[in-house]
């Protein structure tokens, strides 16, 4: 192309950004250049922000940026190490398949009514911490982030004073004597289960954030997860009955670990001054490892189950929804960014602990259940 012609789509366009600026010249924007002042007092970071035609990791106009190229939308730090730091506390309700303690069938309803008697939990306050750092190259960044829940739940289930009916139970492994079912009037302290569950999470992700409009930022990513999830369920009651009655108990565990690829997205909109909704996804398939073990009491005849171990691909999956806000702050030397979020998480595959009853009572091996977590979310973020 020749230089009058380069010259003849220069001029236009600085025609233009002059307008602009006569139109709105008490506005200040990245396109304003340093305000006069002696050339030592002039500070760098301020005087390279100035000359963005955008403020990065916000919104933008119309035509600052070609077209054809994704530009980076993450926040860029001046004359720092471009690394971040994230914290954030959770509170979040962990539940799972397979945890209810049984049915009551109570005789003395009319009509007869029969009753699952379900296990409930409550929110558990954990963590997450992370740290990242971006990259010279094409504005990738790395990431890792560590989260931890753990919890102690339990439920206790009385009958109802002057009903007669049976309660029924899956937990217990030996089937003789009819050691699965209780009778309400031999059980009037009634039934007491508990679950252990920890869980331990490291993440690991190489992803990019830019521009797909002027007020949408994309960010995918893949990389790699790995968690740690131990869980103990345990049930136990007395039984007055003066056959095959005494003390029943029994506590299994499932130990087991997983490690695998995981992919996701994140997007957000900014729309206004700094406020942004978000959403987040993520997906992991993992192989794992799952240990069972365990030992019970009934009738106050000690069994041990033996450990086993199965081997399987789980999935992993993470949804969030959210508000935030975030700053440049000291002529872009440092960022800070708070957010608000629901956050919803299932793990395939996870609660083996009802393995040896399955097998004592049927015969039969079921597909063991899931466990799943839900809540609130509190983040906090700084660039520097």
């Amino acid at each position: 192309m020749s230089l009058i012609k380069k010259i003849s789509w220069i001029l236009p366009a600085i025609a233009l950004t002059s307008g602009a600026f006569a139109d709105n010249s008490d506005i200040s924007s990245y396109c304003d250049p340093c305000p006069p002042k002696e050339p030592s007092e002039c500070d760098p970071c301020y005087e390279k922000s100035r000359n963005k035609p955008y403020e990065q990791g916000y919104e933008i106009c119309e035509g600052a940026l070609p077209k054809a190229y994704n530009a980076p939308g993450r926040i860029d730090i001046c004359e720092g190490i471009d690394a971040y730091v994230t914290g954030s506390f959770i509170y979040w309700e962990i539940f799972g398949d397979q945890l209810d303690l049984g049915s009551a069938r109570t005789d003395t309803d009319t009509p007869i009514t029969v009753k699952a008697i379900k296990f409930t939990t409550e929110y558990e306050p954990g963590f997450k911490i992370g740290l990242g750092s971006h990259f010279s190259h094409d504005d990738w960044h790395l990431y890792a982030q560590y989260t931890r829940l753990h919890a102690n739940e339990s439920t206790t289930w009385k009958p109802t004073v002057g009903a007669t009916g049976v309660f029924i139970t899956p937990f217990f492994l030996n089937d003789t004597s009819n050691s699965h079912s209780f009778n309400f009037t031999d059980i009037p302290n009634g039934v007491t289960s508990k679950w252990k569950m920890e869980l331990d999470k490291i993440d690991l992700e190489l992803g990019r954030a830019f521009y797909v409009g002027t007020n949408l930022i994309t960010t995918p990513f893949v990389g790699l997860s790995g968690h740690w999830m131990d869980q103990s369920y345990s049930m136990s009651l007395t039984d007055g009955r003066t056959s095959g009655g005494g003390v029943f108990s029994g506590l299994i565990k499932n130990d087991s670990w997983a490690i695998g690829p995981r992919f996701g997205f994140e997007s957000k909109w900014i729309f206004y001054e700094g406020f942004r909704l978000f959403g987040y996804g993520a997906f992991a398939l993992m192989f794992s490892e799952n240990d069972m073990s365990g030992n019970t009491v009934e009738s106050d005849t000690a069994y041990t189950a033996s450990k086993v171990e199965e081997l399987i691909v789980r999935d992993v999956e993470e949804l969030a929804i959210g508000l935030a806000w975030g700053s440049y702050f000291t002529s872009d030397k440092w960022h800070m960014d708070l957010s608000v979020a629901y956050e919803l998480q299932r793990y395939s595959h996870t609660n083996y602990m009802s393995y040896y009853s399955q097998l004592a009572l049927s015969g039969t091996e079921v597909k063991p259940g899931d466990t799943f977590m839900h809540g609130l979310t509190l983040s906090a973020r700084f660039d520097f």
